[in-house]
């Protein structure tokens, strides 16, 4: 059952409970009243005697029991078979109830009207001394009335309170379950292969609005991530199927051909290099999933700047002709994987060697950032790089020319490996290049 359905079978149950309800305070009300005329009545008649001997002397002018009012009391008396009215009420003066000469009433019971304006009233009847019989009745209009008039207010609240109800229910059905009902059907269309289909959402802070953007975001996050592990691995593949060919190309010219000394270890040296490669690419990607699954499980203060300056002494041994110049303070402290730090930065720095010409300078700066950490940044005065690529440089197997010979280009993870480092010490790394300007490549460690 849908919470739509539920909540109209909410309203359909609260308009039973209030009619139940409404009918039994109904009912308890009128029998108040009626117990209220019985209880004149019944006063009456318990006593008739004096009552009925002053009415006969004093053509009708008699007290009556302090309880009992007799401007609204009939009184009759049954004699030679006929009823005479001795009092009737003063606001209808031709009463008569409808009872017949022998009906006798000792408990108060509803009968019609012979005449006048009341259409029931309430009898009791009292036999006397002398064998004649009293009847006593009291209109039952004044409580008929009332109890109409409570029925007409309690329908008359009833239906406010169900227009209420209505309209909320309706407010809720359209901004709660009726967004809710499109985002099912968004859903549905989605894993039925509709991977364009978006939820359509309303404006506001309702929850249901902000359920419906937080889906459409967990839609896109969720594309974006099977786009990249399609990507991923079809990056992977075509990593690995180059050096896997060359393998089996060697390995197949081996065994079809007779090669003599010379050929066997030059096939044997280009096996052992692209193993090589495919090494460095399968170490590298469990490199990551390691970081990705694990973090950095080794954490202790060292001091970055000491680092710094014996990473640039490195890098000037590799490129003596280059220049490269480091500026940093005497100390820089930080709470790390020293290992995996001077890792990461000595990516940036070869990366900025190996696709900038070698009379373009790189500079590595070291400076404290004001959280207590370090910033490290990794300036190269070469081309520079274009802007579509920059937002995917950290991007695994990302390359800006896919073509060059990977040999020379890399396969594509060093700055993956960078960042994969970076986030599990908890900062941040980026880069800010423009064609024809500096290149820098910078990273920030809490």
């Amino acid at each position: 059952m849908t919470l739509r359905t539920r909540l109209l079978a909410a309203l359909v149950a609260l308009l039973v409970v209030l009619g139940v309800a409404g009918g039994v305070v109904t009912v308890l009300q009128r029998d108040y009243l009626y117990d209220q005329l019985d209880e004149q009545l019944q006063l009456l008649a318990e006593q008739p005697g004096p009552v009925m001997n002053r009415l006969i002397r004093n053509g009708g002018q008699v007290a009556a029991p302090p309880a009992v009012t007799l401007t609204n009391m009939y009184v009759g008396l049954i004699r030679d078979g006929e009823l005479t009215t001795l009092l009737a009420p003063t606001d209808d003066p031709d009463l008569l109830p409808a009872i017949a000469p022998t009906d006798r009433f000792e408990r108060p019971a509803t009968v019609g009207t012979a005449g006048g304006e009341a259409a029931q009233v309430r009898v009791m009847t009292a036999v006397l001394l002398n064998g004649r019989v009293a009847v006593f009745a009291l209109s039952t209009a004044p409580a008929d009335d009332a109890s109409n008039r409570l029925v007409t207010t309690l329908v008359i609240v009833a239906l406010v309170v169900l227009a209420l109800l209505a309209l909320i229910a309706w407010w809720v059905i359209r901004l709660g379950l009726r967004p809710i009902r499109r985002m099912t059907e968004a859903a549905d269309a989605i894993s039925s292969g509709a991977t364009d289909r978006r939820i359509d959402v309303a404006p506001g802070p309702t929850e249901a609005a902000r359920l419906g953007r937080a889906l459409n975001t967990m839609i896109d996050t969720s594309q974006d991530a099977e786009a990249r592990m399609r990507r991923f691995v079809a990056d992977a593949s075509h990593e690995l199927r180059t050096p896997l060919t060359t393998l089996r190309g060697y390995s197949a010219l081996h065994t079809t051909q007779q090669l003599d000394n010379a050929d066997v270890a030059d096939a044997m040296r280009r096996i052992n290099q692209e193993a090589s490669r495919m090494t460095r690419i399968v170490d590298d990607l469990l490199d990551l999933t390691d970081m990705d699954e694990h973090g950095v499980t080794h954490r202790a203060p060292f001091d970055l700047a000491t680092a710094l300056r014996d990473l640039v002494a490195d890098l000037q041994v590799v490129q003596p002709d280059r220049t490269i110049t480091l500026r940093c303070p005497g100390q820089l402290p930080v709470v790390g994987d020293r290992d995996r730090v001077v890792q990461a930065i000595a990516a940036l720095a070869t990366n900025a060697l190996r696709h900038t010409p070698e009379h373009c300078a790189v500079e590595v700066v070291g400076i404290p950032t004001p959280s207590g950490g370090a910033r490290v940044e990794v300036t190269d005065r070469g081309p520079g790089i274009a802007a579509e690529h920059v937002p995917h440089l950290f991007e695994r197997f990302y390359r800006v020319d896919r073509g060059r010979v990977r040999s020379a280009g890399g396969n594509g993870l060093g700055l993956a490996i960078v960042a994969g480092i970076v986030s599990a010490h908890g900062g941040t790394c980026g880069v800010e290049s423009r064609p024809g300007g500096p290149t820098t490549f910078w990273v920030e460690l809490p």
